[in-house]
């Protein structure tokens, strides 16, 4: 990698969203008006930048998490979790008038499809303060992970930060509806999925899109094409990886497991197609366990 020695873990700093995550389990996801018996429940730590984090530590990183959470027991359950990972939470702080992120999931067996319900939540009152009192945090961090879904205010100065001290951004760009704006910046890396990339553009097709995400700003771009392949591009070009076959249990987390990868993989080799290769790889394995943070692999887990 390029700012510190090779025999080093990587300081990665997450500055994202924490839910947990209540998931039913359903032969078909209930429509408006109707009340259907379900399947098993299971309650999982989740949340985009969470489980980034989660993916971050678990690849070798050492973990800086910036984020909030509520004064309640889904707040606690966080922090104790983050912790057992051996994830930084000395700027996951708690805000005492908004209650810790929530989502409600929907999960059919047999076609895989999920709808969910995400609460508003500290996630959405995350102060830009916040970000700007971990600025010494991003000063020391090889790379910073972030996110759509936290406050506005606090997403655009995670950019200022990172153009001002001339750090690699690694944003998700999720989630993504017709309001959501991508502003120009200075991106290391841009992962998201096909339909969030035309709708974030505007475009009518993926090669447009592309472009049009460059011309924002991003070096690099990973695209999720459904779950079977990656397309990445780069000055270099534009190419195909695809996403190894395996046993598919649920989506929670795949995508922070993609980003997490490829990100710290870039940032270690500076090569897009080695971290694109790494982040299918370790998604493979996410797709085929259950909870968004308990799927990701760690790394003596993948075939490096």
């Amino acid at each position: 990698m390029h700012s510190r020695e090779q025999n080093q873990a990587p300081v990665a700093v997450v500055v994202g969203s924490y839910n947990t995550d209540l998931l039913i389990w359903c032969d078909t996801i209930p429509t408006r008006g109707q009340s259907l018996m379900g399947g098993d429940f299971e309650m999982f730590c989740g949340g985009r930048g969470a489980n980034c984090a989660v993916a971050a530590a678990r690849a070798g990183c050492k973990v800086i998490f910036i984020g909030a959470h509520g004064p309640d027991l889904f707040g606690k359950m966080a922090r104790d979790r983050l912790a057992t990972e051996g994830i930084d939470i000395s700027h996951f702080v708690e805000l005492p008038s908004s209650k810790t992120g929530v989502s409600l999931v929907f999960h059919e067996r047999a076609a895989g499809a999920h709808a969910a319900l995400i609460a508003t939540s500290a996630n959405n009152a995350f102060p830009a303060a916040l970000v700007r009192k971990a600025q010494p945090a991003i000063r020391q961090a090889d790379l910073v992970f972030t996110q759509f879904g936290i406050a506005r205010e606090a997403f655009l100065e995670v950019l200022r930060l990172c153009k001002h001290w001339k750090k690699r951004l690694v944003l998700q760009a999720a989630p993504i509806d017709a309001s959501t704006y991508l502003p120009n910046g200075n991106y290391y890396l841009l992962v998201l999925d096909q339909f969030d990339a035309l709708t974030l553009t505007r475009q009518d097709n993926l090669d447009a899109a592309i472009l049009e995400l460059h011309r924002r700003g991003a070096e690099h771009v990973i695209v999720k094409l459904n779950y079977d392949s990656l397309s990445f591009s780069n000055s270099a070009g534009r190419k195909i990886q695809p996403i190894p076959t395996a046993k598919f249990v649920q989506r929670a987390g795949t995508t922070e497991c993609l980003t997490a990868w490829a990100g710290i993989t870039l940032t270690m080799t500076g090569d897009l197609s080695q971290a694109a290769y790494m982040g299918a790889e370790a998604m493979a394995v996410s797709l085929s366990r259950h909870g968004a943070q308990d799927s990701m692999p760690r790394r003596s887990e993948l075939s490096l």
